[in-house]
C-alpha cells in the first residue's frame, strides 16, 4: 500500500493547547462528544521552575485539585461516530498538496529579432505645463525667499518643539530652543560648509586670522553645542522600533512633501544609491566598496536628470511590515525601491525612468510598462529570462561598436548588447535600437580617436541617467562641518544640507529649475 493513501486519523485534528488548567477544566465540561478524550501535560520549557504547583501550602486536604501546572496542558479527543465524516480520511498526498501554496505560473518570453517590432509607450506633457507655472511663481524670488519655500515655519516649529521636548526629558530645563536660534544654527551650518576651519571651536577663536565675527556676534560657543547636544526629531517616547531611522523620520517626510509640493516637474528621472558619511557604530551602517563614500547610511534617491531630488528613503535592512504594492511580492529588493519612490506620481505616462543594474530586471520592466512608465536601464546578464543574445563571453571577443539584439514579443520589452570599452547589456519597455548613433573613442591602434557606432537606446540612457550622481556631488562640496557621534545628528545635517544646495543653486543660476 502507498504510503501516501494512508488516511490521516482524525484524532489529529480536534484538539486544543491550553496554558492554563481552569480554560481545559470549562471546556472538557462543555465537550459533546462520546468518543475518547485524551488530557496530556506538557512538561515546561527548560530553566523554568518545575519544583513548585501552584497549591496553597495552609491547605492540608492532599486530595485538593492544584489551580494550575507547571507546563501547558492538550486535550485530544476523537469525534463520535454522528460526527464523523468519510471527508475526514484525507490521503497524506492530497493533503499536502492543500496545504502547499500553488506556485503561480509567470508567462514565459517569446523572443524574436524582428527589427519592426514597435515598443514604443505613449507619452504625456503634464510636466512641462507645471515647469512653466513653477518659473512665473519664482521668478524674481530672492534666494532666501526660495530656501524658505524648504525652510518653512513647520518645519522650523517642528524642530523648536521636539528639541525643547527632549531637553525636558533629559531634566535640562534651562535649556530653551526658540525659532530665532533655530535660524541662527541653521545659518551656521551653512556657514560650515563653505568657510572650512580644522576645529570646530575655532569658528569663535580671538586670533584675527581664525575668529569669524559674524559668528560670534550671532551665538556663542556654548550655546552652540547646548543646540547641538539637545537637537531632536522625534519624541522618544513614541518611536516606532520596527523603524530603524524613526528619529529622523518626521524630517524626512517633511523634506519629501515640500520636494514635491509643485509636484514632479522633469520628464526625465533617474533612480540610484546615495552615501552619507557615517563612521560610527549603527547597524544600518552599509559598507560600498566602489563608491567615494565607501561607509555610511545608504540612501535610495529619485531625482532628476539634472540633480533635483524629489524623494528619497534610507536603507536599512529588510522591511518587517507588510508592502503596499501586491506587484512587488516576486520582484527583488532593487525592484521594489523603484516602485517604492514612484509610488506618488500621478501620471506615469509623463516620465521616463533610468536606473542601474542593481535595480533592473526583466520582471521590473514588465511592471513599469503595465503601469505606464517608459522606462531604461542596465541589466546583469542573470536577469534577462534567458534572452538569447550573444553571450559577454562571445561579445568580447567581437570588435566595439559590435552589438546584439532581442525582443520579447509578450511583454514588448527590448534587450540589447554592446560592446564598448567594456560589454553592456541595457534593457528598454519602449526605446529603441536604430537610428545607429556615432560616440568618438580612444583607439590604441590607430593612436586616436574613431567613430564607434552606438545603439540608439544607449544615448538616451547616458542623458537621462546621472542626476543622483551630479545631486550627490553638489550636497558633498559644500556639506557642513560638524562633528558629532550621534547618527541621528548626522543625518540631520545631511537632509537638511539638501535645503541648503537648492539655496546654492538658486542663488547662482536657474539651471535647478530645468530638465524637461
Amino acid at each position: 500500500m502507498d504510503m501516501n493513501d494512508v488516511p490521516i486519523p482524525p484524532l489529529l485534528f480536534y484538539g486544543r493547547s491550553y496554558k492554563n488548567l481552569g480554560p481545559a477544566i470549562e471546556d472538557l465540561q462543555s465537550l459533546d462528544t462520546n468518543g475518547e478524550i485524551d488530557v496530556v501535560i506538557i512538561p515546561p520549557e527548560v530553566d523554568e521552575q518545575t519544583d513548585e504547583e501552584d497549591v496553597d501550602e495552609e491547605e492540608m486536604k492532599m486530595t485538593l485539585v492544584p489551580r494550575d501546572v507547571p507546563g501547558s496542558i492538550e486535550v485530544h479527543y476523537d469525534k463520535s461516530d454522528d460526527e464523523y465524516s468519510s471527508e475526514d480520511d484525507i490521503s497524506l498526498a492530497v493533503f499536502r498538496n492543500q496545504q502547499l501554496p500553488k506556485k503561480k505560473k509567470t508567462a514565459n518570453p517569446v523572443w524574436t529579432k524582428d527589427p519592426e517590432t514597435d515598443i514604443s509607450m505613449p507619452t504625456a506633457r503634464g510636466c512641462l505645463d507645471r515647469l512653466t507655472i513653477l518659473k512665473a511663481e519664482l521668478e524674481g524670488r530672492s534666494p532666501v525667499e526660495i530656501f524658505e519655500k524648504f525652510i518653512d515655519k513647520d518645519v522650523i516649529d517642528h524642530i523648536v518643539f521636539q528639541s525643547n521636548l527632549y531637553a525636558q526629558q533629559k531634566n535640562d530645563y534651562r535649556f530653551m530652543f526658540s525659532e530665532s536660534v533655530m535660524k541662527i544654527f541653521l545659518g551656521f551650518l551653512l556657514l560650515t560648509g563653505y568657510h572650512s576651519v580644522p576645529r570646530e571651536s575655532m569658528y569663535w577663536s580671538l586670533d584675527e586670522d581664525l575668529g569669524i565675527d559674524l559668528v560670534t556676534r550671532s551665538m556663542s560657543r556654548n550655546r552652540f553645542h547646548d543646540i547641538k547636544r539637545n537637537i531632536h526629531l522625534a519624541d522618544n517616547t513614541n518611536l516606532k522600533k520596527v523603524d530603524k531611522m524613526a528619529k529622523v523620520r518626521p524630517l524626512m517626510d517633511l523634506m519629501n512633501q515640500r520636494f514635491q509640493q509643485w509636484g514632479f516637474f522633469h520628464e526625465e528621472l533617474s533612480i540610484d544609491e546615495s552615501m552619507v558619511k557615517y563612521y560610527g557604530h549603527n547597524s544600518s551602517k552599509q559598507f560600498i566598496k566602489t563608491k567615494p563614500i565607501r561607509f555610511g547610511y545608504k540612501n535610495w534617491t529619485l531625482c532628476s536628470s539634472t540633480g533635483y531630488c524629489y524623494a528619497f528613503d534610507t536603507y536599512c535592512g529588510a522591511k518587517t511590515t507588510e508592502t503596499t504594492h501586491t506587484l512587488q511580492d516576486k520582484l527583488p529588493l532593487g525592484s521594489k525601491v523603484v516602485l517604492d519612490l514612484l509610488k506618488t506620481i500621478a501620471v506615469p505616462s509623463e516620465h521616463t525612468l533610468f536606473f542601474d543594474n542593481f535595480f533592473s530586471c526583466h520582471s521590473l520592466m514588465k511592471t513599469l510598462k503595465d503601469l505606464g512608465y517608459r522606462a531604461t536601464g542596465t541589466v546583469r546578464e542573470n536577469r534577462t529570462k534567458k534572452c538569447p543574445v550573444i553571450s559577454v563571453k562571445e561579445m568580447k571577443n567581437k570588435g566595439r561598436g559590435s552589438y546584439d539584439y532581442m525582443f520579447d514579443s509578450e511583454a514588448l520589452i527590448l534587450f540589447v548588447r554592446w560592446k564598448d570599452n567594456s560589454v553592456v547589456t541595457m534593457a528598454t519597455n519602449y526605446d529603441s535600437v536604430l537610428p545607429m548613433e556615432k560616440v568618438k573613442r580612444w583607439s590604441s591602434a590607430v593612436k586616436g580617436r574613431t567613430e564607434v557606432p552606438q545603439p540608439f537606446l544607449f544615448k538616451n540612457y547616458n542623458r537621462g541617467m546621472g542626476g543622483v550622481d551630479l545631486m550627490d556631488q553638489s550636497v558633498n562640496n559644500y556639506l557642513p562641518y560638524c562633528y558629532t557621534r550621534k547618527k541621528m545628528v548626522v543625518a540631520f545635517i545631511y537632509t537638511y544640507h539638501k535645503y541648503g544646495y537648492l539655496k546654492y543653486l538658486a542663488n547662482i543660476s536657474v539651471g535647478i529649475w530645468r530638465g524637461c
